[in-house]
């Protein structure tokens, strides 16, 4: 077959002036920024390039923001800025010293000042749980089993307290309240609580009860046998029997039926009728003393038997 093709020859185009001999010149840049060195434009030429050769040289023609030899030294990417003036020297100054302080005085300043808010603190607290936490001793039987002659109680003072809604409206601004007159913090005395009570028979002493028939309630007694609106109510905390009998009674708002789990040993709603709710001191929170009993109060709820 024939001779096989011959080497292609690399091109030539005239007027190039990057070109010398034939070898592409190399294109100075130590910034990167297509800027040619000082030297560089004192040896350019006056005129500017001939139009082929801008045609035919990618590397001059493609820079960005090229001029006829090169991007100029006004070019600068962005807004001109001008240079802040410089700060002013700041004046030298011997720095502050402060004064040796009396080390043991400020030591006692400061103990004694933890002591004074140490104590403030305590007599807070104390007073703080003064106020929502007293303590009782059980003197009798009235409530046997449930709780024992010479137990120690501490009681919860605050869980029944109650709030005047309509004073409490004239300091808050802007806030009309639906509901009118007093109601309770948290909440009222329920069936099966044990509370402490003051007793108006004896000014001055204290009882411990359950509460069993609250406001509302159609209380009524057959054969020793509690009934709430017609249905009999279960008690698993009572000792022994009691063969009483109690006609039927609405209870009223802010009045509550006690009895003692003791049915046949307890003075109580049985003997002085009901009982107001401002003589209720609080609400029995927990047994501390003797050790066999420490343990949360029993409070029970009891429930009603169905319908027959």
């Amino acid at each position: 077959m024939g001779d096989g093709p011959d080497t292609p020859r690399r091109l030539e185009w005239p007027g190039d002036p990057r070109r010398v001999d034939g070898e592409a010149e190399e294109i100075l840049d130590p910034a990167g920024n297509w800027l040619p060195d000082a030297a560089d434009n004192a040896a350019a030429p006056s005129s500017p390039p001939a139009f082929d050769s801008l045609m035919f040289n990618p590397e001059a023609r493609w820079r960005p923001q090229h001029g006829a030899f090169g991007r100029s030294e006004s070019a600068l990417p962005g807004a001109f800025l001008f240079p802040e003036p410089a700060a002013p020297p700041v004046p030298w100054a011997e720095p502050e010293v402060a004064a040796p302080a009396d080390d043991a005085k400020e030591r006692r300043r400061h103990f004694v000042r933890e002591v004074v808010e140490t104590l403030l603190l305590a007599v807070l607290v104390f007073l703080a749980v003064r106020a929502s936490i007293q303590h009782y001793r059980v003197e009798g039987h009235s409530m046997d089993p449930t709780l024992s002659n010479g137990e120690f109680l501490l009681v919860n003072s605050l869980v029944y307290s109650k709030v005047n809604i309509d004073k409490l409206a004239d300091l808050v601004p802007f806030w009309d309240p639906d509901e009118q007159g007093e109601r309770h913090i948290f909440h009222g005395p329920e069936r099966g609580d044990i509370i402490i009570l003051h007793s108006r028979r004896e000014v001055g002493r204290d009882l411990v009860k359950r509460v069993i028939g609250v406001p509302g309630d159609v209380f009524e007694i057959r054969n020793g046998t509690v009934y709430i609106d017609g249905r009999r109510l279960v008690e698993p905390y009572t000792n022994g029997e009691w063969s009483g009998n109690l006609s039927p009674v609405r209870i009223p708002a802010g009045k509550y039926f006690v009895m003692g789990d003791n049915r046949n040993n307890s003075l109580d709603s049985r003997a002085f009728g009901l009982v107001d709710e401002d003589d209720i001191v609080g609400k029995a929170l927990a047994s501390w003393w003797p050790r066999e009993n420490w343990g949360l109060a029993p409070n029970e709820e009891p429930k009603l038997a169905p319908t027959p």
